[in-house]
């Protein structure tokens, strides 16, 4: 609602915003009032309809004023548009009018909830990736698949890309083609290289000149006898027009523009334009651009193996191959092989560990032997992953499945047999009767109170309070030892 002074509606923030910049902004509702001395109008006279402006005050003298309620102020003190400001998001009036946050040396200034803060990104620059490593990596003015913010791609249309300018997404149109409707939909649909009402630019039309007929040449206006895109480009007559410049790769858009060669394929010239009339064979344009031609082999390439995005699949531990336009599963990886000649589920074996398959497809190791980094190696003797047990313990033998494997011989026989206290001082080169095989790698217990269990001959029960402790793998016979 404003007041009426002296014949004219006024709101004034004056005394309000010296009185916002003393009262902490989150303790209660702010207001403000400006006495308007003289009032001899009645107040009916003003609109009671401005922005965040509610009630009016009159005092004894018939001074009326008017009230700005809540994060609303009056900040520049101009009654036509009320209570502008809201001083809980405005870093040039955060908290009350006037008070302005400062510029950071990084960053820029916010203001939230009436209080100056700094962000880490700019409002340009942003961190799209997620990674602090490269910080604010991207340009959102510039970025086509970031425009204005993380993850807004711009989008192309008809002989036009999507581009960023100023962190806003236009259309780049390609060649000379233009954009003379405004409308992104249809992309720029004029062809500026011979169209006589938008030749060369929007709204730029090839009037005719005398007797003689207007055209549009490689967006330049130009007056012969010709029609259309036809042009005499042989010496002789002027009425030739024996030359289609809209389809001649000699004479593309203009008598003597010659289209350049195209990498893998043949040049030609359409609507005035050079472009790629075709490509040899095994050979695409997968990427659409004219000036690397057509790019792609598309016999050999994983990606576009066969045409372009017929991407070969992935192979488990192995890598793909794109022959004669095929995908087809390439070479194993170190390790692996394909012992069941099926692409479906790639090179199914490592042969590293594999007891029926060691080293090569088919290579079975004896019952006694375990297979070793592609080797049989017989039981535990002369194993790598194995040494003798040294010492006898009376109790810190474990299951570490209390369980499945609740006794000895069970734990032994599933691989789940293990030695040590080490925060008792116990060695984990230890085994009940002093023999046996101990892994040569050592490694921290876990989850003690939930599964692992006491198989020791003074103690047998639950684990309590062993996490941390450093144990090995325990096998009981020379026979047991396994890969790991």
């Amino acid at each position: 609602m404003r007041q009426c002074a002296g014949s004219v509606c006024l709101l004034s923030s004056e005394w309000k915003g010296a009185l916002m910049k003393f009262i902490n902004h989150s303790a209660a509702v702010l207001f403000g009032v400006l006495a308007l001395a003289g009032c001899q109008d009645s107040m009916s006279t003003c609109s009671a309809e401005l922005s965040g402006a509610t009630g009016v005050l009159s005092d004894s003298n018939g001074c009326q004023s008017l009230q700005c309620l809540g994060d609303q102020l009056d900040c520049n003190q101009n009654a036509d548009d009320g209570c502008e400001t809201n001083v809980l998001g405005d870093v040039n009036n955060c908290g009350s009018c006037g008070y302005k946050c400062a510029t950071p040396a990084v960053g820029e200034a916010t203001c939230e909830n009436g209080v100056c803060g700094v962000t880490t990104c700019s409002a340009r620059y942003k961190d799209c990736n997620g990674n602090t490593a490269d910080s604010c990596e991207t340009d959102t003015n510039r970025d086509a698949n970031n425009c204005g913010g993380c993850g807004n791609v711009c989008g192309g249309g008809a002989n036009a890309v999507g581009v960023c300018v100023q962190g806003k997404c236009q259309l780049s149109c390609q060649g000379l083609y233009l954009d003379c409707d405004g409308d992104a939909a249809n992309g720029c649909e004029v062809n500026g290289a011979s169209d006589l009402a938008n030749c060369g630019n929007c709204g730029n039309a090839c009037t005719k000149v005398g007797a003689t007929t207007p055209a549009c040449s490689a967006g330049s206006c130009t007056s012969t006898v010709c029609t259309g895109a036809y042009r005499t480009c042989k010496a002789g007559p002027v009425n030739g027009c024996e030359t289609d410049t809209a389809a001649s790769v000699g004479n593309c858009g203009t008598c003597g523009k010659v289209c350049g060669a195209v990498a893998n394929g043949v040049a030609g010239c359409a609507a005035s334009n050079c472009g790629i009339a075709s490509c040899n064979a095994n050979f695409d344009n997968c990427d659409g651009v004219l000036a690397n031609g057509c790019e792609i082999n598309t016999s050999t390439n994983i990606a576009h193996c066969g045409g372009c995005g017929k991407a070969c699949p992935a192979y488990a531990n192995a890598v793909a191959q794109c022959k004669t336009s095929a995908c087809s599963m390439g070479t194993c990886n170190a390790g692996f092989a394909d012992c069941n000649l099926k692409d479906t589920d790639g090179c199914e074996i490592n042969t590293n560990t594999d007891k029926n398959n060691c080293g090569v497809c088919g290579k079975i190791c004896a019952a006694s032997e375990s297979c070793y980094n592609g080797t049989c190696v017989a039981g535990c003797p002369g194993n790598p992953q194995w040494m003798p047990v040294n010492c006898t313990t009376t109790q810190w033998v474990w299951s570490s499945d209390r369980v499945n494997a609740p006794t000895l011989a069970t734990a032994n026989t599933k691989h789940l047999l293990w030695t040590g206290c080490s925060h008792g001082g116990v060695t984990n080169t230890c085994s009940l009767t002093g023999t046996g095989w101990v892994s040569t790698a050592v490694y921290t217990m876990s989850g003690c109170n939930a599964a692992w269990y006491h198989l020791g001959g003074s103690f047998t029960g639950n684990c309590g309070g062993h996490d941390g402790d450093q144990v090995r793998r325990l096998a009981l016979n020379a026979a047991d030892c396994y890969p790991y």
